[in-house]
């Protein structure tokens, strides 16, 4: 209980663009993960998903279709999620914390689908590696983030830092 009274004493001591950052990559990964064992979960709903599986396989077998094409609003979409990132982590009002949980979803339902503008062969099952490596560098960002704002509210609560909880003192 220590830990996570820390944690949350750190998270709101943090510099309002860390915990920008931290609700992003954490809704980011959530979403992601949530996304895939969504669609993971439905096809083993399906009828012998293990023979369409394979048969999907053999249908987008690599190289099949050609070279790969980017549409042009990929980089439109690039831009405007970089433009909110830095809007919502630069807002000095503190809000920016509330505003990076959709933002992170969002990014992480449109970093999901990638491959279907940029016309792989495969879009939904050639793409489970992109999506897990994404999911995993986001949850290691957020659970660095968590670790940081756990050291700093445990350090503040050594005998030679101020204390996290003003009602704990002895005053």
């Amino acid at each position: 209980m220590r830990l996570i009274s820390a944690a949350a004493w750190g998270y709101r001591e943090a510099h309002p663009a860390v915990r920008g950052v931290f609700g992003i990559t954490t809704s980011f990964a959530v979403t992601v993960a949530a996304s895939r064992s969504i669609n993971f979960v439905r096809e083993r709903r399906r009828r012998v998903p293990a023979l369409r599986s394979i048969a999907r396989r053999l249908y987008h077998l690599p190289g099949a279709t050609g070279d790969l094409r980017v549409q042009h609003f990929i980089p439109g979409i690039g831009l405007g999620f970089a433009t909110g990132a830095a809007a919502i982590l630069t807002r000095p009002d503190g809000s920016g914390r509330w505003l990076s949980l959709p933002f992170g979803v969002g990014l992480g339902l449109t970093a999901d689908e990638l491959g279907l503008p940029v016309e792989h062969a495969n879009p939904y099952w050639g793409t489970e590696k992109f999506a897990l490596t994404q999911c995993a560098a986001a949850s290691l960002g957020s659970a660095a983030l968590a670790a940081t704002f756990a050291r700093r509210g445990l350090t503040a609560t050594a005998p030679s830092g101020p204390s996290p909880h003003p009602t704990a003192d002895p005053a």
